[in-house]
């Protein structure tokens, strides 16, 4: 192979996008998985303090996205690690809406 077939088989295999760009958007995926964390901790914590009520909403869309995160890691790269991660994560999403549909529906949680 030379070096012009090297580079088409890179971008190909990258879908035009630039290395630099694709470690960006991990990047940012990675910030904004623990902004996210920290907004729904925050969320929680004013609404204990001031109504006195646990809020299991924003937990449940949390652990829905980072269950995703994880299984689609396990998809793409097989580690049984990942999948115990996502079954994890799936457990708490189920927990957190069990709790959501409790409130919801007038049960005390």
């Amino acid at each position: 192979m030379n070096k012009e077939e090297i580079l088409m088989a890179s971008r190909h295999e990258n879908k035009n996008k630039d290395l630099v760009e694709l470690e960006a958007g991990h990047l940012s995926e990675r910030y904004a998985s623990r902004a996210g964390a920290l907004m729904c901790c925050a969320v929680c914590l004013l609404s204990s303090i001031l109504a006195k009520k646990m809020l299991y909403g924003p937990w449940t869309i949390y652990f829905c996205m980072v269950t995703t995160q994880w299984f689609v890691r396990f998809a793409k790269l097989g580690r049984k690690s990942d999948l115990a991660l996502s079954m994890l994560f799936l457990v708490l999403t189920i927990l957190a809406l069990t709790g959501l549909i409790a409130r919801l529906s007038g049960a005390s949680v």
